[in-house]
């Protein structure tokens, strides 16, 4: 019996996701059928084929990474304050 930890963790998560999305269409409904879509949504569709500065990411040109978090030097400097 070869049991791989990995796969049987991700079989777990699908099930998971998939039995919420099950309760939350159980819960919330079925849309109405419409014709009428969200106008966001109809905008996302349509597109215009090129993209826009809120679809695309900037690449930096230097190989610097943005920090997230505070690093040790800025938690020390906080708490003798």
């Amino acid at each position: 019996m070869n049991v791989n930890f990995f796969e049987w963790l991700r079989d777990g998560v699908r099930q998971s996701v998939l039995l919420g999305v099950s309760d939350a269409v159980e819960q919330i409904g079925t849309p109405t059928d419409t014709d009428e879509l969200h106008p966001n949504v109809a905008a996302l569709l349509v597109g215009d084929g090129e993209p826009t500065k809120t679809t695309t990411r900037s690449r930096t040109t230097n190989n610097s990474r943005k920090r997230l978090g505070k690093s040790l030097k800025d938690m020390n400097a906080t708490t003798k304050s």
